[in-house]
């Protein structure tokens, strides 16, 4: 996963990455100009493996 540390927001398709997860659905705009939903917002916290 690539963060885009200049973005408001974050998308990952893996649920058991995030922690203290509340459902919350929000319309979101793709460049293509199609919307798709949240399904919740919550915290992703990172380890670095170097």
């Amino acid at each position: 996963w690539n963060a885009d540390t200049g973005a408001t927001s974050h998308m990952t398709p893996h649920r058991h990455w995030v922690h203290h997860y509340t459902p919350y659905r929000v319309p979101i705009k793709l460049a293509d100009h199609t919307v798709v939903y949240s399904a919740g917002v919550g915290t992703v916290v990172f380890n670095p493996v170097m």
